[in-house]
């Protein structure tokens, strides 16, 4: 049985239920196909292409985070990942910058094909499964199950020894097709199987990573901030890794079709994760909370496109490198402090906890 706080959300949901998401779905779609042939301006496709990620992302997260416990694959960040985040990052990207500095170009690139070969099928076989099984009614069709015991000459037998799992024709026929596809942008490098990667990623990013509550999602977002400010501004490190590493890190939109070189603007894959996960927390607060609107979460969202539209305009104006989180990260904290503030919640949005709600939950579910 649901637990109360799940059951309430799944009512929330329903009420306010629409075409919003497969329309999304096809938006990006197109945004993925029409630009390899007609031009679409590079800032027109990066002010369309990252919002519509974001609002993805976010009404994905809030159908994971209604999940039983043991169905959600959800990753909670803790106070201490969101304190130590902007230091591991650090020390990743500096590394990164050694790595391409220091390692011939076509090494580094043979290696990046053949570990995002990988991680690019499985990636986007997560991010395309929901919509392709909803369209196609997966969900009817006969599961095959696999239930091995991987710890073979363990004589004892534990439940997190067993390799357990479903799937159905479709889903494997969708995995090949995920895995061709991944491929194809490790053999060829192709500027929009870049951008479908890097949409898949994104999407999952935030589906799948919850901050747990307020005050851990302004450490985190703080952080970053100064974290994209010093490596962007205090050192050629941010830029030369963005352009130096041929990786599905990145959306690319390109200047001009049909030269070579083809000449790309470029919107790192943190600009929409760091901040998606933010707002999908709003969204889940106002969710919680069963408020009659969305009213943090479209604040937030629209607060966000609003941070973008300044990056870029900035970015236009004098002719360089942007750090993203110097403008989108002040944009959502003071705009969700803002909206509380003015709905006299404040102190509900600053201890609002998302472990918290799930264990009050499963404590009703107790009794």
């Amino acid at each position: 049985t649901d637990s109360p706080a799940r059951a309430r959300g799944r009512q929330w949901i329903d009420k306010r239920r629409g075409p919003g998401l497969p329309i999304a779905y096809v938006a990006m779609l197109a945004m993925l196909i029409v630009p390899q042939f007609v031009l679409i301006h590079p800032y027109l496709h990066l002010l369309i292409m990252g919002p519509l990620l974001v609002w993805i992302g976010c009404q994905r997260s809030l159908l994971e985070s209604l999940k039983a416990p043991g169905e959600s694959q959800v990753e909670v960040v803790s106070k201490k990942d969101a304190m130590q985040f902007p230091l591991i990052g650090s020390c990743v990207l500096f590394s990164l910058y050694l790595v391409v500095k220091f390692i011939k170009k076509e090494y580094l690139d043979f290696l990046i094909s053949l570990y995002f070969a990988g991680l690019g099928a499985f990636g986007l076989y997560g991010a395309t499964k929901p919509p392709v099984s909803d369209a196609l009614g997966g969900d009817q069709l006969k599961k095959f199950t696999v239930n091995y015991h991987w710890k073979f000459w363990k004589s004892t037998k534990e439940e997190d020894d067993h390799i357990h799992f479903s799937f159905s024709v479709l889903d494997v026929v969708l995995f090949v097709v995920c895995a061709a596809l991944s491929i194809a942008y490790a053999v060829t490098k192709a500027w929009f199987l870049n951008n479908l990667l890097g949409c898949a990623f994104s999407i999952q990013g935030i589906e799948m990573l919850s901050l747990g509550s307020y005050v851990i999602g302004v450490i985190l977002l703080c952080g970053l901030f100064v974290y994209d400010v010093f490596w962007v501004f205090g050192t050629e490190v941010m830029v030369s890794v963005a352009k130096g590493l041929n990786a599905p890190i990145k959306l690319m939109f390109p200047k001009a079709l049909g030269v070579k070189p083809m000449p790309f603007s470029m919107l790192g894959l943190g600009d929409i994760v760091i901040p998606g996960i933010f707002v999908a927390m709003m969204l889940r607060f106002d969710s919680r909370q069963a408020l009659a609107s969305q009213n943090y979460f479209y604040v937030n969202f629209f607060s966000y496109i609003s941070g973008l539209c300044l990056t870029v305009g900035v970015m236009h104006f004098f002719d360089s490198a942007q750090p993203a989180l110097l403008y989108l990260v002040p944009a959502c904290i003071l705009s969700s402090l803002l909206t509380a503030a003015v709905r006299g919640e404040l102190k509900t949005l600053l201890t609002f906890s998302e472990e918290q709600s799930k264990q009050d939950g499963d404590d009703k579910k107790g009794r």
